[in-house]
């Protein structure tokens, strides 16, 4: 992989070369003639770098910016923002629980969102174009497909849901098309944080 060295890298490197002249010239250290370099220790390899959640966030905000697809990527939040609207009725104990599990799976998940906007239908026919090259591009960053792009109904419309792996994650595509509505989501979750979550709480996901 190639790196980049920063200003502070460069400073440092030239620093040891000239050190490496001014040792060689004085005489205390010079080689004799004929003689050997002395064997320096290799460096060792550089650690892998963890694929977390800012790979992934980059991975989304690349993806769906090549593609054209407008929208927002971000760690999903365990708080969510204050309502503008009138507080309603208090909330259910199936509610409680679906809000405390949403917060649990926010600490390893990263989410991509469009505007929520109707458009015309040429303008959602571009969405949905833009909506599958962001994937093709999801592919094209090693995100390997892991099930089939499928195309359901949902009221007057229909939902293209996609799922994709890489390392350590899996990645959720949804583009909705329903009456006026057209949004898309993708939503990542790090397999080894979704594995402790049960059936039942992940079921409570699906209200």
């Amino acid at each position: 992989m190639h790196t980049t060295m920063t200003g502070l890298g460069w400073a440092r490197a030239a620093g040891a070369v000239v050190g490496a002249i001014l040792v060689a010239g004085c005489g205390g250290s010079a080689v004799p003639p004929g003689g050997a370099l002395p064997a320096t220790p290799s460096a060792p390899a550089p650690a892998p770098t963890a694929f977390g959640k800012e790979a992934v966030r980059a991975d989304l905000a690349a993806a769906t910016a090549a593609a054209g697809l407008p929208g927002k990527t971000t760690s999903l939040s365990a708080t969510p923002p204050a309502s503008p609207y009138p507080a309603g009725p208090p909330a259910t104990d199936r509610e409680r629980a679906r809000d405390e599990v949403v917060a649990r799976m926010a600490t390893c998940s990263v989410g991509w969102s469009s505007p929520t906007d109707p458009g015309s239908a040429q303008d959602r026919a571009e969405a949905r174009k833009r909506f599958h090259a962001a994937l093709a591009g999801l592919v094209e960053r090693g995100w390997k497909e892991s099930r089939p792009v499928e195309e359901v109904p949902v009221g007057k419309g229909s939902m293209v849901m996609a799922q994709y792996k890489k390392q350590d994650w899996t990645l959720h595509a949804r583009h909705v098309e329903s009456g006026l509505l057209d949004t898309a989501t993708m939503t990542a979750t790090e397999d080894a944080c979704a594995a402790r979550f049960t059936d039942a709480e992940l079921n409570l996901l699906e209200d």
